[in-house]
Formats: C-alpha cells, structure tokens, sequence
C-alpha cells in the first residue's frame, strides 16, 4: 500500500502513516556484508566499524560522544562540499549510490527507505530498511545487522529528485525528512535533522567490477528521529548509516576534490609565479 501523508493540526510537519512498499518491488534487495566483512575492510575498529555500537551499552550518547566515535570524525548539520561534488556527478553521469547500515540505538521502530521523486510519500518512493529497533536485550535491531547495504542505480540527470528519507515511526508523534533536498520535506528542528561526517573514511571493499578489494571514500552520517509533540533530544545517533558512489559501471565514483579556502590561495600564488615567470622568459627572449 502506497504511503499516505497526513499533515498534523497546526504544524507544517508530515508523517508517513503506513510506510512505501519495499525496495525489493523495485528489484533493490538488501545485501549483506558477506565479503566485506574482515577487521581488514569494513570491520576495521577504525574505519566506520568504529560506529558499531548498541544502545545497551551507548545509550542516547550524541555521536560526537568518544562512545559512538572513537576515532573523533568531525560532524555538522552542513552537508560536506565533496559529497555534493559526488552528488553532481552522479546526476551529471549517473551513478550507483550505495547505503550502508551502521548501527541503531532508538527506542522507536525508525525506517529508511528513497525516493525517485523527492516525494516520501509518492509514487516512486520504497522503504529499504524497515522499522529498525533496538531490541532491550541486546541492544541492537533483530531485523538488520551491521553491514548490511543496498544500491540504488540512477540514471544521467535522475539524482536531480532522487533522496534517501528517514522515519522515527509512532502511531502519532512520529515524524519524515529527507536527506539530500531538505526542501523536499519539513525539517522539524534547526539547524537540521541530519549530522554529516565532514571527512569520508577509507574503507576497503569489496569491488565485484574489478574482481579485487578497492579503498573507497565513505561518508558516515548520523540520523535523528523526533517528535512532533516535544523537542527532539540531538543526539543524532538513532540510526546511523554509511554512503559510497560508484560509476553506473560499478567503478568507485571519485568526484574532483573540493579546494579548502586556503588551497584556493595557494593556487593563485602559484598562477601569479608562474604569470611572471612568463613574462620574464619573454622579456629575455626578445633582448
């Protein structure tokens, strides 16, 4: 059954009431971690196996807390100027945009899922991992497991509407966002609902294209489920996930690095060295 939106008295919010058919419908299965698993690739205690945690033991810890991010990962609501490079060039070439589950530590059933349109609860929207939860006994969900992923294939120009969105899942309170295009939802806090690793971390995987393990620049981000009724408590760590880019041939997607502040002046130095330089050899050439 095809999502239905239901807009809350008095507020501009949204939520999902019965969530968007499987992403299997759509021929996108969840995979799991199978020849990625190892301490040498994805469970490597300091690559994103680091965020591997559990609510038993983490809690409601915020993610830049040392228990959710030992390996000190800088975070902020401002989505990385690389990972919108990525993002260009996946709708400028097309693209596969991987998703990897990390870890849940909500007491809500929180879902994850996409959408071609940018419309969560439209045609053209799935549900790929479905209300997750952590489980009080073990502190992790029964139902997904670290590492396991999906893929989503987008053609040339597709990315453009294409979004992952998120769901804290209650009966009333519960509320949806998008990730990419905020303005495709409501976003219920400021500055926003998503934490972004502002750096990718390398993590070795398995690249069935080239037959051979590849080092791939992954982006961690953190999610956070609210309530409508209450202040949301920030701690960005109810479900936290991973993204990789690749080619539509499935050759890892290494978009052209986006220059700090500083590198832009160091390239202007070296520009104005080399204007002069210029102008000296023609000097000399024409005594």
């Amino acid at each position: 059954m095809m999502a239905v939106v239901t807009a809350l008295a008095g507020s501009g919010y949204a939520q999902i009431i019965a969530l968007p058919p499987s992403s299997s419908t759509d021929g996108v299965l969840i995979q799991p971690i199978g020849l990625n698993s190892g301490i040498t690739h994805w469970d490597n205690a300091s690559g994103i196996a680091s965020f591997k945690v559990d609510g038993l033991t983490e809690g409601t810890n915020r993610i830049t807390s040392v228990a959710y991010n030992p390996i000190g990962l800088p975070f902020s609501t401002s989505m990385p100027a690389s990972f919108q490079a990525s993002l260009d060039q996946v709708n400028a070439k097309g693209g596969i945009i991987r998703t990897i589950f990390l870890s849940e530590s909500a007491g809500w059933a929180d879902s994850l899922g996409y959408t071609y349109s940018g419309n969560i609860a439209g045609p053209g929207s799935f549900t790929a991992f479905a209300q997750m939860h952590d489980t009080g006994s073990s502190g992790t969900p029964a139902n997904i497991s670290f590492g396991d992923y999906f893929d989503v294939n987008l053609a040339i120009g597709a990315e453009a509407k294409f979004d992952l969105w998120f769901q804290g899942q209650d009966a009333v309170n519960g509320a949806d966002y998008t990730l990419f295009h905020p303005s495709n939802s409501s976003t219920s806090i400021a500055p926003g609902n998503v934490f972004w690793g502002q750096r990718t971390v390398t993590t070795n995987t398995w690249n069935a294209n080239l037959g051979a393990y590849v080092d791939i620049s992954t982006y961690v981000i953190g999610l956070e489920d609210w309530r409508l009724d209450r202040t949301s408590d920030v701690d960005y760590s109810d479900t936290i996930i991973a993204l990789q880019f690749y080619s539509l041939t499935g050759a890892p997607l290494t978009p052209d690095a986006v220059p700090e502040p500083a590198t832009y002046s160091l390239i202007g130095v070296v520009a104005l060295l080399g204007i002069v330089s210029i102008r000296r050899f023609r000097r000399k050439s024409s005594s």
